[in-house]
């Protein structure tokens, strides 16, 4: 890629978090411009739409939100939540958002979220099949689907929640709210 290219976008999505993280839901492609120094053409050019903007943006902030490899218990031997490929990818994701509370809180409660919520499930569903893949467990659901589309499921009613939590309870313990969403993620569903 161009190195024009990659310092405008890079320049886009530093202003877009910067933007977001001081509350500005509503920022347009306008004001997204004029915060990164480069043209609103600019921005079209390089994302297209808002949408990929903060997709974007999220995807950037969440470099810092890799999970620290937790024991390689073997599959299906019961072990604590604590000890799950689930409990590994989502603490530090929590820890994560937390830390950028107000991006997410901006973000994740915005009437186009959409983008920024898929860019943090695709990425707990992509650090849990690595880390499934680190202790040798399957990679996907019970249901044998490598794609794991209730991992999608589960990732997605997660962050949803999350998103809930943090518009309605600014000053909420998400690592507590964690806890409570997590138990039984390990346990095994009928039917799947």
């Amino acid at each position: 890629m161009d190195r024009r290219i990659e310092r405008t976008r890079a320049a886009v999505v530093e202003a877009a978090v910067a933007l977001a993280s001081r509350g500005g839901p509503a920022m347009g492609m306008t004001e997204i411009a004029t915060a990164a120094g480069v043209s609103r053409k600019a921005v079209y050019e390089n994302f297209g739409s808002r949408d990929e903007v903060m997709r974007s943006a999220t995807q950037w902030l969440l470099r810092d939100a890799v999970p620290v490899p937790g024991p390689a218990a073997p599959a299906g031997s019961g072990s604590a939540p604590e000890d799950s490929a689930w409990h590994t990818v989502l603490v530090p994701i929590v820890a994560h958002m937390t830390h950028h509370r107000q991006y997410y809180r901006s973000v994740l409660s915005a009437p186009a979220s959409a983008a920024a919520r898929d860019a943090v499930v695709d990425h707990a569903v992509s650090e849990l099949h690595q880390e499934r893949r680190r202790r040798a467990e399957p990679v996907g659901d019970p249901s044998g689907s490598a794609d794991g589309p209730r991992d999608r499921f589960v990732a997605h009613g997660l962050v949803g929640m999350i998103a809930d939590a943090l518009r309605l309870r600014p000053d909420v313990d998400l690592r507590c709210l964690l806890r409570e969403l997590a138990e039984g993620l390990t346990a095994p569903t009928p039917g799947w």
